[in-house]
């Protein structure tokens, strides 16, 4: 059997198993006479006793306990009634009719809507009012009842009928039931006031106060026909709940053919509380047809207060897991770049296994841009294809610049394929027309990118105790102003550890070959003024500009010894590197005085490292509340000894942020192109403070590195003893690193980080992020973060080669100086907050103080209700990126105006692009957007 592949669409709850509560019933006839005992009495008529005690009916209650029936309240007065008519039964229907209630539910019923098992908000249990929203006055809550979770097929299922009174006729063959009639077979539940079972004409008629219940579902209806030979059945006047879905909706009638296929006339559908008809769905007819799996609907209008906003003459739906081809909710927003942007998105279902998806995406300022998705899923693999096309771009602000396109496009392939349990397929691959294409253009397909996008595939075998891996790995660039990256083509990749242990000794090995190769770009490029300027190719120098093999081998011996009050674990290792180079005239030229290129040069040299720890703790009590407080000492000898490495290449190593957790790392670089050498001890201090069920309310840590030699290598150098030229590799000691976090409680929680150098005093880096958000009011968020750091790697234009720490920008050709231009320096604050009832207000603002620009801000706000919610939004962004090359990089502001409509129950009418930009900036809303808010 095919595989399902995840669903686009949700099933219209309009729709949803109504059809459940109407075919079981057309069995009772074939099975009743196995649940009654009866006999003709004294005076003619039928006697009839079930084998079932009768059973109590709960009604609606907000509380966990059944409610007492009203059916066992007669049974134990024994009250004798007369037969109740069908002409009483009838004077007693609602005398309005749900067709036509304009989206309300039918309070002629009863006034407080219990006939839906709506229960008010102020008898909801603490539990219950957890489930919905607080903007809800009420919610729907399914009573206990026997036989509700029965999973028995109605086929093998007993029936089971009760009554107050009962008689038959035997010469026209007709049985009545009076009295709170309930037929249950399964999990299906009858309820009626009145019952007629005509055997000649086998037609079963259900008249006063009408109930059908099945798992999740009610339906109320003034009369209900059953044809109990074909299983064709009716209900007149109906109203139906889907408790789970918090949905409800009417109909004139609800009818089920012979062939099954189910009728609403006149039907509507909302998630508005009864008394509210904020909005709702009407048609004309709707048809349900579950051999399909899909409903039809005609003449269906969207209205608002009962204004019609929104038509359609057909529409087809599904009514299960099975998915159906049909438009997707819009997206509709406006910016100052693109103008407005309309997307229209349009599924396609074409089989169980693989479907498709169209987004056609209007921008008034450049046109058409037209994307389209494929997925497909087997039971070895899985994946999607993507493309995006936009002809003849109308925006003219890029045509004087190098390599930019009018014709905009973009391909993606994403592939897994399982071959057995160990071997593993992987394709990840992305081309663009330009290197423009994600900073003009969004997509619905993949994530945008404005550095690089992956063309990559690989192939993995993981073993018992190994894992190996050969893959190839080239980018394209997604900006001009970025050196060009290295493409790995092939890297072939063997880690593992030897098998067992022998007395504690583990034996691990890390290996790796992998080929390095790019193509660098020559001359100079032309901004969108038409100014030329060099590439930033252009700028290297030296071994920078070289490509070739890396062959690396890292065996590992480590003894790890655990105790309940410590650890310690001696290792050591041995890397050797070997490269094959080649290097182009510039390189040879520019390698620096002194120095001459050596084709295959390379390293080996052991690491050895000693960690190790204490566990103290103690019980404690403050403020009446039991605590454990633990103190944790650790201490890390690391011992590397210094092997010139300035004649090796840098293809993909990069230095680290300082930081706690670097203190006890055994190489300060990462990527293997560069060991550092080193000779220190870090010592290391955590304090916990854990509450009796393991809440962690405090963790303190702090932490300094002392040193026995200088630290020679460097990641870029023009020669051996440029290390002597800052501070940070002769000092005797590191920056005191620590690391702070707090809860108040579980509403409120900071964390920080912090090193501070003793040598310049002054702060290396540091970081803040503060949260609130209520446990008992998720609706309540409020962020504040701030961020610095002075200890990046950045190229050096002027050097051509990378620097660590900050420095000033020069633009080479205006001259333009920019001051510590890689620093960062950056708070971002964020909120969401309920101001009034029902309206919240949304800001966020961050700001880059080394730059002296806003990255983005935005302000808006949110009205929310139990039954849809709208937000509006303004919006500034920079497309920010702080690791680029270059101020003049493209990347310019944009504003927009953002409207989000939501329907609950129904999806987003409009505006799916503001949860994205609200999710991804305003930490907890994902959170607030998980529990009904």
């Amino acid at each position: 059997m095919a595989a399902q592949l995840p669903h686009h669409l949700k099933p219209n709850a309009l729709a949803l198993g109504v059809f459940f509560a109407l075919y079981p019933l057309s069995m009772i006839s074939a099975q009743a006479d196995s649940q009654y005992s009866c006999a003709v009495g004294a005076g003619g008529q039928w006697i009839c006793t079930t084998q079932e005690k009768p059973r109590s009916v709960p009604r609606p209650t907000p509380i966990s306990e059944p409610a007492t029936s009203k059916t066992a309240t007669s049974t134990s007065k024994k009250t004798a009634t007369a037969p109740v008519t069908t002409t009483a039964r009838k004077a007693k229907a609602s005398t309005k009719q749900a067709a036509q209630a304009k989206g309300y539910a039918l309070n002629s019923r009863s006034s407080d809507y219990s006939h839906l098992d709506w229960v008010p908000r102020e008898s909801l249990t603490g539990e219950q009012l957890a489930e919905i929203s607080p903007y809800c006055g009420g919610t729907y809550i399914e009573p206990l009842r026997l036989g509700k979770d029965d999973t028995t097929p109605f086929k093998q299922a007993p029936i089971y009928v009760n009554a107050i009174n009962s008689r038959h006729e035997q010469n026209t063959q007709l049985t009545v039931l009076t009295g709170d009639i309930i037929i249950r077979q399964a999990s299906l539940q009858a309820e009626a006031e009145y019952g007629e079972l005509d055997q000649l004409n086998n037609l079963g008629t259900l008249t006063g106060q009408v109930r059908l219940r099945d798992q999740d579902i009610l339906m109320v209806g003034d009369q209900a026909r059953i044809q109990l030979d074909t299983g064709e059945a009716q209900i007149d006047n109906t109203e139906y709940v889907v408790h789970s879905k918090k949905t409800r909706g009417g109909a004139e009638y609800i009818k089920r053919n012979e062939d099954g296929i189910i009728r609403l006339k006149s039907g509507s559908y909302t998630s508005c509380a009864p008394s509210k008809n904020d909005w709702h769905l009407q048609s004309n007819n709707i048809t349900l047809n579950q051999e399909t799996g899909f409903g039809t609907a005609t003449n269906a209008t969207l209205r608002v207060k009962n204004i019609p906003v929104l038509y359609t003459p057909y529409v087809q739906f599904p009514i299960d897991d099975r998915r159906l081809s049909g438009f997707l909710p819009p997206s509709i927003s406006y910016s100052r770049r693109k103008g407005a942007d309309i997307t229209t998105p349009y599924y396609i279902n074409l089989a169980p296994n693989y479907d498709a998806t169209l987004y056609p995406n209007y921008i008034s300022k450049r046109g058409l841009l037209t994307e389209a998705e494929f997925r497909y899923l087997t039971k070895q693999s899985e994946g999607q294809l993507g493309a995006a096309w936009l002809g003849n771009d109308s925006e003219t602000e890029r045509k004087l610049q190098s390599e930019y396109k009018k014709d905009r496009w973009m391909l993606n392939w994403q592939h897994q394929h399982g071959f057995n349990s160990r071997l593993l397929a992987e394709v990840d691959y992305t081309d663009i027309s330009d290197p423009y294409y994600f900073q003009d253009l969004s997509s619905n397909i993949i994530a945008s990118s404005d550095s690089t996008v992956d063309q990559r595939a690989g192939l993995t075998w993981r073993g018992d105790s190994f894992s190996a891996n050969l893959s190839v790995h080239a980018y394209e660039r997604a900006n001009i102003s970025d050196i060009t990256p290295y493409d790995k083509l092939p890297q072939l990749t063997l880690n593992g550890r030897v098998p067992g242990e022998l007395a504690g000794l583990e034996l691990s090995y890390q290996t790796e070959w992998v080929r390095f190769d790019r193509s660098l770009k020559n001359g100079k490029y032309r901004d969108r003024d038409g100014d030329f300027h060099p590439w930033q190719d252009e700028h290297l120098k030296g071994l920078n500009r070289a490509v070739g093999n890396r062959t690396h081998i890292e065996p590992a011996l480590s003894m790890p010894m655990d105790w309940m009050w410590g650890f310690i674990k001696p290792s050591v290792k041995f890397a050797y590197t070997k490269y094959d180079l080649e290097l182009d005239k510039t390189g040879k030229q520019t390698i620096g005085a002194g120095r001459t290129f050596k084709s295959a040069p390379s390293r080996s040299l052991p690491i050895y490292s000693l960690d190790s720890g204490l566990y103290f703790d103690r019980p404690t009590e403050l403020f009446g509340k039991n605590y454990t407080q633990t103190i944790e000492p650790r201490l890390f000898y690391l011992y590397v000894p210094y092997t010139d490495q300035i004649d090796l290449p840098l293809f993909n190593t990069g230095e680290s942020s300082f930081s706690y957790s670097s203190l006890f790392r055994d190489n300060r670089f990462t990527g293997r192109d560069r060991i550092g050498d080193s000779n220190h001890v870090s010592l290391g201090l955590t304090y916990r403070w854990l509450e009796d069920t393991g809440f962690e309310r405090q963790q303190a840590s702090v932490g300094q590195a002392y040193y026995f030699s200088d630290r020679k290598v460097m990641l870029d150098a023009a020669n051996k003893n440029d290390y002597k030229m800052h501070e940070r590799n002769t000092s005797k000691r590191s920056p005191y690193a620590a690391q702070y976090m707090y809860r108040f409680n579980q509403d409120w929680k900071l964390n920080a980080n912090y090193t501070w150098d003793p040598e310049t005093h002054s702060p290396r880096s540091g970081s803040m992020m503060f949260n609130y958000q209520p446990e008992d009011n998720l609706n309540k968020i409020l962020n504040f973060g701030y961020r610095y750091t002075n200890d990046g790697v950045y190229f050096d234009e002027k050097l051509g080669r990378y620097v660590t720490g900050s420095g000033d920008y020069t633009n080479t050709t205006t001259g333009q100086v920019y001051k510590d231009f890689y620093k960062v320096e950056q708070t971002d604050a964020s909120i969401m907050w309920p101001i009034f009832t029902r309206w919240n207000a949304i800001a966020r603002w961050q700001f880059d103080y080394n730059r002296s620009q806003t990255l983005e801000a935005l302000g808006g706000f949110e009205y929310n209700n139990c039954c849809w919610k709208v937000r509006l939004v303004s919006r500034y962004w920079v497309d920010y990126d702080e690791r680029t090359m270059s101020p003049e990089d493209n990347r310019r502001p944009d504003r927009g105006v953002f409207l989000q409509i939501i329907l609950k129950s129904l999806g987003g009418i409009t505006g799916n692009k503001v949860s994205t930009f609200l999710d991804e900036g305003i930490p907890g809303y994902q959170r607030r957007e998980d529990n009904a808010y």
